[in-house]
């Protein structure tokens, strides 16, 4: 891969990433500095971003945006919308980019851009994700604001400094291998806490059967081990049970009073036992009830979400009284 190539790629890395954070200012960022003539002219695709009603466009969405991102909850639904918008407006941008190559280099750019910025988007909707959890408005308006500053801070860089582009790119894939999985399973729980909620809205809610658990994770159901009893199950994340990733989404089943959380780890499927209650702090949500679980051994938090039983049931039947 030649020199420019590899600033090509690195280009694309940081406008991709800058798209899944913010895509409006992106977009009119690109499209003011084409008309400024801050960077060479854009491919005959893109040239289309130069017009003064795409740059306005784009740029009143921002506004938009940038008011829907401070308000909590809002802009974990802001974001939900934005899973398919984000990654495939960057996969738009990079194959129009790469207009004047082969087929399939404009494939293989616009599948990697729209991957960089749904792994963007999954650490940014993560990020909030954790924050809303216990709700403050200034650290949510500074995350906010910060991850704005990012956004069109990597778009210059990309646009403006080649070489920086070069390791811009290789800090989004160290950034991606230390924090994406943790705040990308934190999106995942946004995205099934949003659907539950509907699910919840429109049907019934309480403890589910085995039946409407996954295959794999179904087959995790052993009454030997949880004990005698029909089986209950509820969708569920954990944070800060031991043995378990941060914001790992799965279920939790109870069976006679053994309860177990029951997930998918990277190879196959896991089961774990929960350490013995003691007490739980309830704290309601839209989305999630949030708990806070006390043991003999330690603490964790529990996530329950909204087409389950009420927090305050789930906790009397995981917590009964002897």
């Amino acid at each position: 891969m030649t020199g420019h190539n590899l600033v090509l790629l690195g280009q694309l890395l940081g406008i991709a990433f800058a798209c899944g954070l913010n895509l409006y200012a992106t977009v009119a960022l690109v499209g003011l500095a084409a008309r400024a003539g801050w960077i060479g002219a854009l491919p005959i695709e893109l040239q289309g971003l130069e017009n003064i009603v795409i740059v306005a466009s784009a740029t009143l969405l921002y506004v938009v945006e940038f008011v829907v991102d401070k308000v909590p909850v809002l802009d974990s639904l802001w974001d939900s919308v934005h899973t398919f918008i984000r990654p495939t407006a960057a996969a738009l941008l990079a194959v129009g980019a790469f207009s004047g190559m082969p087929l399939w280099i404009q494939l293989a750019g616009g599948i990697l851009a729209g991957s960089v910025a749904l792994v963007a988007h999954g650490i940014k909707a993560g990020f909030r994700l954790t924050i809303n959890a216990r709700p403050r408005r200034a650290l949510s308006i500074a995350s906010s604001i910060a991850e704005d500053v990012l956004a069109i801070s990597l778009a210059i860089a990309a646009l403006r400094f080649p070489v920086a582009a070069l390791i811009l790119g290789g800090a989004i894939i160290v950034l991606v291998a230390l924090v994406g999985p943790l705040l990308w399973r934190a999106f995942v729980l946004g995205m099934r806490a949003i659907a539950a909620r509907l699910r919840g809205f429109f049907g019934s809610s309480g403890w589910r059967e085995p039946s409407d658990m996954p295959n794999d994770l179904r087959g995790m159901l052993d009454t030997a081990t949880l004990g005698y009893g029909t089986p209950r199950a509820t969708r569920a994340a954990v944070k800060g049970l031991r043995g378990v990733g941060a914001y790992r989404n799965g279920w939790l089943i109870l069976a006679g009073d053994t309860p177990v959380f029951v997930y998918r780890s990277l190879f196959r499927p896991r089961r774990l036992m929960l350490p013995v209650q003691t007490g739980a702090q309830i704290v309601k949500g839209l989305f999630t009830d949030v708990v806070q679980v006390q043991s003999k051994d330690y603490n964790y938090t529990l996530f329950l979400l909204k087409d389950g039983p009420t927090p305050e049931l789930a906790m009397s039947d995981l917590m009964p009284v002897h």
